[in-house]
């Protein structure tokens, strides 16, 4: 077999291949045999008609036809086998150049390659992370401010900033006709309406009448009206204030569950805070170690990866959308775009992924990034030993053990181990040191397994919790800091 090859831009290689007339011959009298068995022949029984008549009966062409459905796949692998080239997938392209000889063109996708920089010279600095009394304070406050009350003056004041009002109002710009809207909810300082005209709902009285003027703004969004004199005949039905309730024990036992007290509260909210802080230093760390480990390195992959990895992504944005009971069609329809104008704003992103993805899997080879069946179990008996009921830490040990969690797990394990050791290549300690130096310590002979229930081993947040939750704005649950692997062909953390 005679092969010709070229190498093109973007790790693809084009093969013209010429097979052998006496192979060519073989395939042909294969599939004479098998057309044989699916055609008749007047004046013989299916299979048992010549050759010579099977092929006149149905043309040449579509006995050839039929060889190269073996013949040509064949060729290929033989091919690529005989160049000693890595392909990644199919051919892209395929193109008869003639019958005789048999000889044909393909384009193939071959493996990226990546030079991997000298990613140990890559330095960085974790930076420390402080919670002051103000943040705290702060967090306390906003927690004040949701359980506020609005109520009636005592006694009654005319309005002021950081009230509601309760208004009826007439719209009435010139040129246009009037406009009422009854039992309007006014909230003074949040400039929700004109300056002009909220600066003048100050200082009025429940139960009184007033009208007012302004000249609405040159750049208003509506040209219409733009430039042009406006009254407002406003009825205030309500004024009402903001009450804070009192900081003491009661308040904070409400907002938080298991705190009693505000100086637990205030424990709570510091401890929460340095949380969230810490993942967002982490990230902004890893992520510092990444690019610069990314930047020393070159990747020349196939577009196909590309392709692939915007598939994905379009893949999950419509899983969310299903969640939304809509779909990728609705989606584009209300947001004026084509499938292609999707795929090509996906497209940046995506390579960058694949590029992070094949330079991280570099390094974890280079370091010798594994994770052996002990290490699974010894995060199994981790994540259930705080499971105090037997049967339902045996339970969840039996669940984690089975294939999917041991795989799910196996994955977080290499991701955790990549990242800490290239962190610790930057700056001398682990992205996760308690964890790291906790791992090390156990016996990796440890023969606790765990189930998938470390959650169920937590109390179920209650609304009060959840309300805690968001004004501290935690962090996202301790899993590890995302690789942000690309997840197909090319994702580091995920072992096959």
């Amino acid at each position: 077999m005679k092969v010709q090859t070229e190498t093109l831009p973007g790790r693809r290689a084009r093969l013209e291949i010429e097979v052998e007339e006496e192979r060519v011959g073989r395939e042909m009298d294969r599939a004479l045999r098998r057309i044989s068995n699916q055609v008749t022949v007047p004046g013989f029984r299916r299979g048992r008609a010549p050759r010579v008549l099977v092929e006149r009966a149905v043309g040449r062409d579509y006995v050839l036809r039929e060889a190269s459905k073996e013949l040509v796949p064949d060729a290929i692998a033989a091919a690529v086998e005989q160049e000693k080239l890595e392909a990644l997938s199919e051919p892209q392209y395929l193109n008869m150049l003639s019958t005789e000889p048999f000889r044909f063109e393909v384009v193939i996708p071959l493996l990226p390659e990546v030079q991997l920089g000298d990613y140990k010279s890559v330095r960085a600095e974790r930076k420390p992370v402080t919670v002051t009394d103000e943040d705290v304070e702060k967090v306390v406050n906003d927690l004040r401010e949701e359980e506020a009350e609005w109520r009636a003056p005592e006694p009654a004041r005319p309005s002021r900033k950081g009230d509601q009002m309760v208004v009826d109002m007439e719209e009435h710009i010139e040129g246009s006709e009037p406009e009422t809207e009854e039992g309007l909810t006014v909230a003074l300082g949040e400039e929700v309406l004109m300056p002009e005209l909220e600066a003048q709902l100050e200082g009025l009285e429940v139960g009184k009448d007033y009208e007012l003027e302004v000249t609405m703004p040159e750049d208003h969004p509506n040209k219409d009206v733009a430039g042009r004199k406006a009254t407002y005949k406003v009825h205030v039905k309500e004024i009402r204030e903001k009450v804070l309730p009192e900081l003491n024990d009661e308040f904070a036992a409400r907002v938080a569950s298991g705190v009693s007290t505000v100086e637990e509260l205030r424990q709570r909210v510091r401890q929460t805070l340095h949380e969230r802080r810490e993942t967002e230093e982490r990230n902004r760390l890893l992520e510092d170690v990444i690019n610069q480990i990314v930047e020393r390195s070159s990747v020349d992959m196939p577009d196909l990866l590309v392709e692939r990895e915007i598939d994905h992504q379009i893949e999950h944005l419509e899983e969310d959308l299903k969640r939304s009971k809509l779909t990728l069609d609705q989606f584009l329809a209300f947001t004026g775009k084509s499938r292609d104008q999707l795929r090509e704003e996906y497209r940046d992103r995506a390579r960058e992924r694949v590029v992070r993805s094949l330079v991280l899997s570099e390094v974890a080879k280079a370091e010798g990034i594994t994770v052996e069946p002990a290490d699974v179990d010894q995060e199994i008996g981790r994540i259930t030993e705080s499971i105090e009921e037997d049967a339902r830490r045996d339970e969840t040990r039996e669940l984690l053990s089975g294939d999917t969690w041991r795989r799910s797990i196996e994955n977080e394990l290499y991701d955790r181990k990549l990242v800490n050791r290239i962190v610790e290549i930057a700056t001398g300690e682990p992205l996760y040191p308690e964890e790291a130096e906790a791992r090390a310590e156990a016996a990796p002979e440890a023969e606790e397994q765990a189930g998938p229930g470390e959650a169920e081993a937590t109390s179920e947040e209650t609304g009060a919790e959840a309300e805690f939750a968001s004004a501290v704005e935690e962090a996202p649950p301790g899993g590890p800091v995302s690789v942000e692997s690309a997840p197909s062909e090319a994702e580091p953390g995920e072992k096959s």
